[in-house]
């Protein structure tokens, strides 16, 4: 099947005009509650249907490979989440104490903690990088490379600014070092090469919306020849159903990186929020998300408001984090709540994130809300949220 337009792609999901909130968590589509359910139907009735089950695993591993650059299934293995993903990574990544990873001490948690414990168990020494906007640029990287770096360590898209890393110059001046992404706020809503990344870490729960316990992990070639066994499972080496009592030699490929075998319940939701991605396309969707996130911003502004970093066009994503001056994020997220809009409240501001299913409506809504909080007045939810 061929791409399909905004609507149609828009039609497959039921989820409440008024959700601002995909930065944390993305309401599946109805082909991902089908699957899940058909899935678990099948299992339920056992006999061979388990078996039938992994076909969905080998076509979400063959479209990640497609979508992040990669020349088969066999650069990609599936993750359970964003976090055992880079955890996997992390503890694969070798040198030892004569060599250092540069990490931004801005990241989300997730992609900070499991290089500080690979570091306690003998891996590369943790650089902080020195990003008071939490923007990690080429220019930043470049000034902090030693030659005992071996890799970087990134978002390609900040969680709280909605800054959108430029992976491309990053890839430039890291030269052969490693790039390792954390891809799980772009993937599947910015139009992104993540072929320069060595390591794409996502899970599915977010903008890919196939819920919790899907994800992956892919790797270059570089990838594959630079990063160890890590903490390889039974089912990431060779023969690995083959019970002869003996010690099998680790796969080479991104399958090392496997720990047991995947979800199959879980493998089937991602396959179908891939397939109708696969088809919308993700420029379709970032060319409308952006729309919206301008048209945020723009209300923002107007009402007095500010964004908690300034980012250039070429720089946003789905994510709005703002303030305003005259209120709490506490204040303003209970008001859009009562709006009818749902956000994410942080300690110093509010993130909005919408996604393609978000309408312009929800933007005249947020404006409305925006109005009564500055008069003070109470609100009722609006009809359809």
């Amino acid at each position: 099947m061929g791409p399909i337009s905004l609507e149609e792609y828009r039609r497959h999901f039921s989820v409440a005009p008024g959700y601002l909130d995909f930065a944390r968590y993305g309401p599946p589509s109805d082909a991902v509650t089908a699957s899940s359910a058909s899935s678990l139907s099948m299992v339920s009735r056992g006999f061979a249907e388990i078996d039938a089950l992994k076909d969905h695993e080998v076509a979400c591993l063959s479209i990640v490979a497609r979508m992040t650059g990669r020349p088969s299934g066999e650069s990609v293995t599936f993750a359970s989440s964003t976090s055992a993903a880079i955890t996997l990574v992390a503890m694969a990544l070798a040198g030892g104490a004569q060599a250092e990873v540069l990490v931004s001490p801005r990241e989300f948690p997730a992609n900070v903690y499991p290089w500080v414990r690979a570091q306690s168990f003998g891996g590369p020494r943790v650089v902080w990088l020195d990003t008071p906007e939490g923007k990690v640029t080429p220019d930043v990287v470049a000034r902090s490379l030693t030659s005992s770096t071996v890799a970087l360590v990134v978002s390609g898209v900040d969680f709280s600014t909605g800054y959108r890393a430029d992976l491309g110059g990053l890839r430039d001046v890291l030269g052969n070092r490693l790039l390792l992404v954390d891809a799980i706020q772009g993937f599947g809503v910015c139009d992104v090469d993540w072929s320069v990344a060595d390591a794409v870490m996502a899970g599915g729960q977010k903008w890919l919306r196939a819920s919790w316990g899907t994800g992956f992990i892919s790797l270059s070639s570089k990838g594959e020849a630079r990063l160890g066994e890590g903490l390889a499972g039974w089912t990431s080496v060779k023969n690995p159903t083959r019970y002869d009592r003996e010690v099998h030699d680790t796969l080479t490929s991104a399958q090392r990186f496997s720990l047991t075998n995947c979800d199959l319940i879980a493998a089937s939701r991602l396959h179908a929020a891939l397939n109708l991605l696969d088809d919308a396309t993700v420029p379709v969707i970032e060319d409308a998300v952006l729309s919206i996130v301008r048209s945020l911003r723009e209300v923002i502004f107007r009402h007095g408001g500010e964004v908690i970093v300034e980012l250039s066009d070429d720089e946003l994503s789905g994510i709005v984090s703002f303030r305003l001056p005259k209120f709490s994020p506490t204040q303003i997220h209970e008001h859009l709540l009562g709006a009818g809009l749902l956000v994410t409240k942080h300690d110093t501001y509010v993130r909005a994130s919408p996604h393609a299913t978000t309408t312009l409506d929800v933007v005249d809504q947020f404006d409305a809300a925006l109005t009564n909080l500055e008069r003070r007045r109470p609100l009722r939810p609006a009809t359809g949220t």
